[in-house]
Formats: structure tokens, C-alpha cells, sequence
């Protein structure tokens, strides 16, 4: 099976409630099929230092073990090189299969002591579907991304503003 490029969004809002608008967006995002959600914790803390966690995936079992069997491999938890591989993956498939792929409780516990009393955070690991087919078009027309980035509004305007300093005009 082919796989989109994943992408890991770290997200602070300053409630700690859920949003639902963002909730609805994602869920949108999702029933779409332009995205799948490999991994996410809400993490929320009330004036009181209380926190909450909501951790959801969108992968079935046999998925997360794939996944899990992946990450160990990547990241190969510490190993050394000769080991990496096979170690890293052997790890990351029995924490797949003990429903630890992602985040941990141990790991939304420390997000949440971070998080400021009243507010929330969330992170999620998106799997971008909508880039198959495209990733596959690039690979069979021997191409390969060398570069990639988000440019958001934020930083178009900040680009236009230093342009428009530069020229010694005021921009729109």
C-alpha cells in the first residue's frame, strides 16, 4: 500500500475547551479524504491544573503495528547502528501492539504539565492522502521534491511589507 506524506502540527489555543470549529474542519478534512489522522492528543488543563487527554487515530490494528514497526526502525530507540534497524522495529511493533504507537500516557502527562492552567494544545500526525496520486505522478516521471515548506498568509504579508520598506513605498 502507498502511503501520503505525513506531517506532525503542534497547535496551541487559549481554552481549554475543545473547539468544535476546529473539530469540524478536521473531521471535513477527513471524510473528504484528503487527510488521515495517523495520531492526535488533545491535551487540556483547567484553572485548577487538572488536565484531560483525548488521543484518536484514524489507523485500524493491523496499521498501527505497521506504523509502530516503522517509527521504531526510524528512530531506532537508542540502539546502536549494527541493531538499529532490527531492534527499532522489533520495539516499535510490540508498543503498536500494546496500543502505544504515537503518543503515550506518559508522554500526553507531560504535555499537559506544560500547557498553561485555562488553555489547550494538540498534536497531530496527518497523513496528507490528497499527495498520493501526485507523489506517484512525480516518482513515474523520475522527479523528486528537493524542497518543500508551508508559506502562510502571515508570511506573504511580511514579505510584501519588507518589499514595500525596501522600495520606500507603504504597501495597501
Amino acid at each position: 500500500m502507498t502511503y501520503g506524506p505525513m506531517q506532525l502540527i503542534a497547535i496551541g489555543f487559549g481554552r481549554a475547551s475543545l473547539p468544535l470549529d476546529f473539530v469540524s474542519q478536521l473531521r471535513r478534512l477527513r471524510d473528504a479524504g484528503a487527510v488521515r489522522l495517523v495520531d492526535a492528543v488533545f491535551v487540556s488543563r483547567d484553572e485548577h491544573g487538572d488536565s484531560n487527554a483525548i488521543n484518536v487515530t484514524d489507523l485500524d490494528a493491523e496499521e498501527t503495528i505497521l506504523f509502530g514497526t516503522i517509527a521504531g526502525a526510524l528512530f531506532g530507540f537508542g540502539v546502536n547502528e549494527d541493531e538499529c534497524i532490527a531492534r527499532g522495529a522489533e520495539i516499535g511493533m510490540n508498543l503498536a501492539e500494546d496500543g502505544l504507537f504515537g503518543l503515550s500516557r506518559d508522554d500526553m502527562d507531560e504535555i499537559a504539565d506544560r500547557i498553561p492552567r485555562g488553555t489547550a494544545a494538540t498534536l497531530i500526525l496527518l497523513e496528507h492522502l490528497w499527495a498520493i496520486d501526485l507523489n506517484e505522478a512525480i516518482q513515474n516521471a523520475d522527479g523528486a521534491v528537493i524542497a518543500q515548506g508551508w508559506v502562510t498568509p502571515t508570511t506573504i504579508n511580511s514579505v510584501g511589507e519588507r518589499m514595500a520598506e525596501e522600495a520606500g513605498t507603504r504597501p495597501p
